[in-house]
């Protein structure tokens, strides 16, 4: 993936951990090695868990730079393993590591916004009935398609559910994948990060969602969701 390095790093000395597993080890090792536990406004966040801890914790603390410790496989080049954490707290004192920016999306529809990192869907609010809608995006247009909605991800949501509906991982751009359509045939494609994409529903109900955020807007027949990059970046901490 390919991200926007951002300025010369400091020694981050306030840290927040949000967690999937009990977190009594890590909060033990970063007291230990001189780091304090904050509530709020933290220099950075260790995210212990999976994906979806880190996608809370990207909601929780937008922008505020992300140390991820994986409990399960790490695989993203910004995943790293437990027994890595007393060597990675060194690297963050010395001043050794980087600031990696990744991109986030905007959805809005009826007046509500959402914001997401991995991805923006339109899904089927039930599963017994498929969607019904148009897409129009970078000058494509995809009209009168039925099925099980629509994924729109960015470089980094882009390993996640918009690969496991047929799309290639990419390193630029937003990525548009087609869920269970019926009739039609449409590959994967990727447009320029700043593409203005719209969706209009021609038949519901459906949900749109960002990542696994409970909040969700509940479209109906003639609503139009509007997806762009967002404003707001995710940081996250590298170790080159």
């Amino acid at each position: 993936m390919v991200s926007n390095l951002l300025k010369s790093p400091k020694w981050l000395k306030t840290v927040n951990v949000v967690f999937r597993r009990d977190p009594t080890e890590i909060r033990k090792t970063l007291t230990a090695n001189g780091f304090k536990l904050v509530d709020n406004k933290p220099d950075f966040v260790i995210c212990y868990g999976g994906d979806g801890t880190v996608l809370f914790a990207e909601r929780k603390f937008p922008k505020i730079p992300k140390l991820i410790i994986k409990t399960s496989r790490a695989w993203r080049k910004y995943d790293y393993s437990l027994n890595k954490l007393c060597d990675l707290l060194a690297m963050i004192k010395a001043g050794d590591y980087q600031i990696h920016s990744e991109i986030k999306l905007e959805a809005t529809a009826k007046g509500e916004k959402l914001v997401g990192l991995n991805e923006i869907q339109v899904h089927p609010k039930l599963p017994i009935y498929a969607v019904r809608f148009s897409l129009s995006a970078n000058g494509k247009k995809c009209d009168d398609l039925i099925g099980d909605g629509v994924i729109i991800a960015t470089p980094f949501g882009s390993t996640a559910y918009y690969s496991a509906t047929g799309g290639k991982s990419f390193e630029k751009g937003i990525g548009i994948s087609f869920n269970n359509l019926h009739y039609a045939k449409i590959d994967s494609f990727v447009v320029p990060e700043d593409t203005f994409v719209k969706l209009i529903v021609s038949r519901g109900p459906a949900w749109l969602l960002a990542d696994n955020n409970e909040n969700f807007v509940e479209l109906i027949e003639g609503d139009t969701v509007t997806v762009k990059k967002s404003s707001s970046a995710a940081n996250f901490i590298y170790f080159p």
